[in-house]
């Protein structure tokens, strides 16, 4: 009987071919009058479906084949792909992953490490295999077919969602931005189009208008890129951080800030904390402006205490570079080589193109040193302070800003893998209540900003701004409030808490009296 002589629609015919083959070679030889109900049915699904816009050949064939036969079928398209291999493509099947295989003897048992070996080896869709074999890098540069952009960025999220990875999308965009080199400040929004698109839209290169975004989704690459982005994506399934992956991130208006191990990645509630203070800065400019009495104008003296990358210091630095200057501090001494780099890469063009008669250098506006916060004083008596460490330090700084470690002891098991296996440890722990730093701060602030190491006093307020954990607001309020013993003796009492994007208590401010 041929499909031909039911009067159905010509483009349901392979349907129908596909259902009556099915039959026939169904282990219980279904009668012909079956056969052709079946058949009936499986070209009246269709048409429903396309009414409706649902996959009705993957909903019904993939049934009928699962259970009546042992035809070899396509998982992602439901065909029969022995009966219409051509109507299969794999190029469009990157949303489902293959089944799983017992992995050959030959091959490590290391699951993170096995997948993402053959997540970029394209699947040469097989019907008798479910897993793409693995080849050595020189037999999959010979043999593998045209691996694009659209497969490499659908397949390795499906891989960093199948391995729990935090933020899939996330992880791979930014690495593979990084590995096709495209522009810092757009690749990542480019590939977010791209992995935005249907498969069907990143194969429709025969149009007469090819977008931008369909030219990179079929842009092949090359077995150095392909080499570099799994070396990449085999870090990041062992919940490396992104920072320390690429090197590089952005934090407020710096644009590919160096991020080094073991240094704090830049968090985004910190930007807040740069932009409390650079509100504080803005009154302070202000409040000089109307002091006709002081012809000189000085510059706002900031202190950085616990410098890391940089990232807060110098994001105010370059804000004000005429106004303002920076001194920040840290324990560790591959954080003040960074910190000192960083601010030459993105405060020297700001000296550069400064056409001022009073000449400036990057010294100037922003430097740090090696020094805790305790041992950051001009008094004799500190213990444990060396001989060739007791130098004079220049005090009177206008603010204070401090991201210190902040964690309570008890609550560093709870943090992700990623924090607690790259990140400093130093950098994270404030201690069992996590308010050692905050301490040594608070009792510092009297010297570090008083006035009489100023030629001329001032009557400016003076803040200390803090980012702390959200038990800690309470805490210090209890601690130095307004008034009390507690806030006499230390000559610091506190002001308010600010919350972060999150809702959390975040931010506190104190005032120097």
């Amino acid at each position: 009987m041929s499909a031909y002589s039911i009067n159905l629609p010509h483009k349901l015919c392979p349907q129908l071919i596909t259902a009556m083959t099915l039959c026939t070679r169904s282990r219980h030889r279904f009668e012909v009058n079956v056969s052709l109900f079946l058949a009936i049915i499986v070209s009246s699904t269709t048409m429903v479906a396309s009414l409706m816009r649902l996959p009705a050949r993957k909903l019904l064939v993939s049934k009928i084949t699962r259970q009546t036969t042992n035809v070899p079928f396509c998982r992602s398209c439901a065909f029969a792909t022995s009966v219409f291999p051509s109507a299969c493509r794999p190029n469009e099947h990157v949303d489902s992953l293959p089944r799983k295989k017992k992995i050959p003897s030959s091959i490590s048992t290391n699951r993170a490490t096995y997948s993402s070996r053959w997540v970029c080896s394209f699947h040469s869709h097989n019907p008798d295999d479910t897993l793409p074999s693995v080849h050595s890098s020189s037999d999959r540069q010979n043999t593998s077919p045209e691996f694009t952009v659209y497969y490499a960025l659908r397949s390795s999220i499906q891989l960093l969602r199948k391995k729990s990875i935090p933020e899939p999308d996330e992880s791979a965009l930014h690495l593979l931005s990084y590995v096709l080199n495209l522009n810092w400040e757009t690749g990542y929004r480019q590939l977010r189009a791209v992995m935005e698109m249907t498969p069907i839209e990143s194969r429709n290169i025969l149009l007469a208008n090819v977008s931008p975004t369909q030219n990179l989704a079929q842009q092949s690459l090359t077995s150095e890129q392909r080499t570099s982005y799994n070396a990449m994506l085999e870090r990041r399934l062992q919940h490396e951080p992104i920072q320390y992956i690429i090197g590089k991130w952005d934090f407020h208006h710096l644009t590919g800030l160096i991020i080094k191990k073991p240094m704090l990645c830049p968090r985004p509630e910190t930007e807040e904390l740069v932009e409390l203070v650079l509100a504080d800065v803005r009154r302070l400019i202000k409040e000089r402006a109307l002091d006709h009495e002081n012809n000189k104008k000085d510059k706002i003296r900031i202190l950085d205490v616990g410098a890391g990358t940089g990232a807060i210091g110098i994001a105010l630095a370059y804000q004000y570079p005429k106004d303002v200057q920076v001194v920040a501090l840290d324990i560790i001494a591959e954080a003040v080589d960074l910190s000192n780099r960083n601010a030459e890469i993105f405060l020297s063009p700001l000296v550069a193109n400064d056409k001022s008669e009073e000449q400036i250098d990057v010294r100037s506006l922003y430097h740090a040193i090696l020094c805790s916060a305790k041992d950051f004083t001009n008094s004799p008596n500190v213990a444990g302070r060396q001989e060739h460490e007791k130098q004079r330090h220049r005090m009177g700084f206008d603010i204070v800003v401090s991201n210190p470690p902040y964690i309570p002891l008890g609550d560093m098991d709870g943090l992700s893998i990623d924090v607690l296996q790259y990140e400093s440890r130093e950098a994270l722990c404030g201690g069992n209540d996590g308010l050692d730093i905050v301490r040594d701060t608070i009792q510092r602030l009297p010297e570090w900003m008083s006035c009489s190491n100023r030629k001329e006093a001032s009557s400016q307020t003076r803040h200390c701004w803090m980012e702390v954990d959200d038990s800690h607001p309470r805490l210090l309020e209890k601690w130095l409030a307004p008034g009390s013993e507690e806030s006499k003796v230390y000559g610091v009492e506190y002001c308010e808490c600010l919350t972060d994007f999150s809702g959390r208590d975040r931010f506190v401010m104190f005032r120097i009296l």
